[in-house]
């Protein structure tokens, strides 16, 4: 994995293309590009300007709190997913807004619900479908979670939404 991870852009690229669409972008955004303090600094900018436009939206839209998922997987075994920090996206978008988030059990994978990966093949059609799709296999009885959100100075707000969905 490490050669993955140091290879060449345009290696990056041509894996997106011809092998695996999705790990070839994992690659080309974890390698991070210019690592400079004047890019530091622009992205700082961009970062807040995306948190003003998110929050005018939110604003928009009347919201007061979010339930949303937080994670695209239930609970997997131990070192079957280290390689998937793209899925971290569920969560990391809050961090990033700096808005309060917690995660509540809902419920449980059920039989029914391992029967319905039966007939599922995934949004890339690629190797890392295969993987979660059987990685879940074995995940019955384990919590299924919601995220709960909300803005920023509104702590009270998601911990009164998870302790009203437990």
């Amino acid at each position: 994995m490490f050669k993955l991870w140091t290879s060449s852009d345009i290696k990056c690229k041509i894996l997106s293309l011809f092998k695996s669409k999705r790990l070839g972008q994992d690659l080309i955004l974890h390698k991070g590009g210019d690592r400079s303090t004047t890019r530091l600094w622009a992205l700082g900018r961009q970062a807040a300007a995306f948190a003003n436009e998110y929050m005018n939206e939110w604003n928009n839209l009347k919201l007061d709190v979010l339930i949303c998922p937080p994670y695209p997987l239930v609970a997997c075994p131990k070192g079957s997913i280290t390689h998937a920090t793209s899925l971290a996206s569920y969560t990391g978008l809050y961090n990033l807004l700096n808005f309060p988030a917690g995660v509540v059990p809902v419920t449980k994978v059920t039989q029914k619900d391992i029967d319905a990966l039966n007939h599922f093949t995934g949004h890339y059609g690629d190797a890392w479908d295969k993987h979660n799709k059987e990685v879940t296999k074995g995940s019955i009885g384990m919590p299924v979670g919601v995220q709960c959100v909300a803005p920023t100075w509104k702590d009270e707000l998601c911990l009164k939404l998870m302790r009203e969905l437990e």
